[in-house]
């Protein structure tokens, strides 16, 4: 926990003196959150026939809403990787889109070289059957 703290609070230092920098990282948090729920949501949509249902699900409206979550998630990338003014030059370009491709090359080679190999997916918590409760 401490070595968590310290790290982000070592992260968090440059944008304390540079307006680009605490951009870029209010950018890299935003895209890194959107990519955390996008990639689910969109391996939903592309593999919608092996899809298995979990108990939460919104019936119908689970695949038009799926869709719009992802056009919605590729816009809010592509807003937040943009400049914030012009002209651009080396101070005013957003470094948001460098720091967020080298964690996504990490994390792909990371899966290819070894993930892959041992990683079954998340441990399920919930079970599979809704329990009624009579009050």
């Amino acid at each position: 926990m401490w070595l968590a703290c310290t790290l982000s609070f070592i992260l968090g230092l440059p944008s304390l003196g540079s307006s680009v920098a605490f951009s870029a990282a209010t950018s890299i948090a935003t895209i890194g959150l959107y990519i955390s729920y996008g990639i689910p949501i969109a391996l939903r949509v592309a593999y919608a026939s092996r899809f298995v249902r979990g108990p939460f699900h919104l019936g119908a409206f689970s695949f038009p809403v799926a869709i719009a979550a992802v056009l919605w998630i590729c816009f809010i990338t592509i807003a937040f990787v943009l400049p914030e003014e012009n002209p651009v030059d080396s101070q005013t370009l957003n470094y948001a889109v460098v720091a967020v491709g080298i964690v996504g090359t990490y994390s792909l080679g990371f899966w290819i070289i070894s993930a892959r190999k041992w990683f079954t997916g998340p441990v399920k918590q919930i079970a599979g059957e809704c329990v009624r409760l009579d009050v």
